[in-house]
């Protein structure tokens, strides 16, 4: 490995840690307190997810295709003056509706600094061990959820909460801007193929094989990421205090560093089929026994074999799309993913909540978001077949040739 590999996944593990961190982390930890001092219902500070992904889906169509002819840099550093607004636009509000617009600019910067800007500069600077290096950074996510959501909690003992939005404005902007300034290139050269306007999104939204890989990422990536907004509240149910809760929600997080990096490392190894069907199958089995009200050691010991579990799902989910669709159009197929996946988190977000609120229980949500994980699987096996079918014509192509 390079010096300049070494830099790249440096950049893109911290970037998408402070990224990640500061949005999907803190989210949960912030449900609570918010809540209090707006006396708003759970719905509806819950919808703060929700916002997040809307604009999180909306920015990765355009940052996909800025990656995809090249222009790491700019793109970094545009996420890093949106992910500083909405710091600062989330300190300074007085009601739900600024909170809004705070969200709105997060989701907005988490593609630009996240997993498909992290996916790029590696597809980019990775020829041999794809996978490892995708674990590597992969890491990023989970150490900075844990990280942020840990410090939050601690921060929120001792300041008010506008106050530890402001200081998480300076630390994204102390953090990032040298580090990407310093590391990323101004532009990467490109084939020139990643760089079609029009046609080439509408080529990979249609390509069954998208879709089908789509499928399996909007399933379970939505449904984790949508419980996830629940996460820290559920724990705090099974008998935890505030402070406890958002550290077993860190230490969540924190299971998803070797997770990331496991998942990462056996992807160059052995098949993609069998370590995502053990993926999906724990994080199912997880939310099934959730859904039973288990004690509080239990419920701190499946959260962190859910943290090991879910962090698969970058790397092997990038890993499946280079194969699939190549690296010229991986930044495109990402921002369609998040697209295919915002209907499925939005509905996991706010069914869990509307169950929570008829019920006084997280268990009926949990049920079904363990099926619906399994479905991820159909999905997996669609690919697969789309996958074989490809080879078997083009092998018959060749031989016709």
């Amino acid at each position: 490995m390079t010096r300049q590999q070494r830099s790249i996944l440096l950049v893109a593990m911290v970037s998408q840690g402070v990224a990640i961190g500061l949005t999907i982390g803190i989210l949960p930890v912030f449900l609570e307190p918010l809540e209090a001092a707006f006396d708003a219902p759970r719905t509806a500070t819950s919808m703060g997810q929700i916002l997040v992904m809307l604009a999180l889906t909306g920015s990765s169509l355009v940052t996909g295709p800025a990656l995809d002819k090249g222009y790491a840099r700019g793109v970094m550093l545009a996420g890093v003056g949106l992910l500083v607004a909405a710091m600062l636009i989330a300190s300074f509000s007085s009601n739900l509706v600024m909170l809004a617009v705070a969200a709105l600019f997060a989701g907005a910067a988490v593609p630009p600094c996240g997993p498909i800007t992290a996916a790029s500069l590696v597809t980019r600077n990775f020829d041999a061990e794809r996978g490892r290096a995708l674990g590597l950074t992969s890491m990023g996510p989970p150490l900075g959820s844990g990280l942020f959501a840990g410090l939050a909690g601690w921060l929120l003992g001792r300041f008010a909460w506008h106050d530890v939005f402001l200081i998480f404005a300076g630390i994204v902007a102390i953090v990032l801007v040298p580090l990407i300034v310093s590391i990323v290139p101004s532009r990467y050269a490109t084939s020139g193929e990643g760089g079609r306007a029009g046609g080439r999104m509408g080529e990979v939204a249609r390509s069954p094989a998208f879709l089908w890989a789509g499928g399996l990422f909007a399933l379970a990536a939505g449904i984790t990421t949508g419980w996830t907004v629940h996460t820290a509240a559920f724990v705090a149910g099974a008998g935890f205090s505030e402070t406890g809760a958002s550290w077993v929600l860190a230490v969540q997080f924190w299971m998803g560093v070797p997770g990331a990096l496991v998942f990462g490392v056996l992807a160059d190894r052995f098949s993609l089929t069998g370590l995502f069907v053990t993926m999906l199958a724990t994080t199912s089995a997880v939310l099934a026994t959730f859904s039973t009200g288990p004690g509080s050691f239990t419920v701190a010991a499946l959260c962190a074999l859910a943290g090991f579990s879910t962090a698969g799902m970058i790397p092997l989910y990038t890993v499946l799309l280079g194969r699939r669709l190549g690296p010229d159009s991986i930044g495109r197929a990402i921002g369609l993913s998040n697209l295919m996946m915002l209907p499925v988190m939005a509905t996991s977000v706010l069914f869990a909540a509307s169950v929570f609120e008829s019920t006084e229980s997280y268990g009926g949500a949990l049920a079904v978001f363990s099926v619906g994980v399994l479905g991820a699987i159909a999905c997996l096996v669609g690919s697969n077949r789309e996958a074989n079918r490809r080879a078997a014509s083009a092998a018959r192509e060749a031989v016709n040739a």
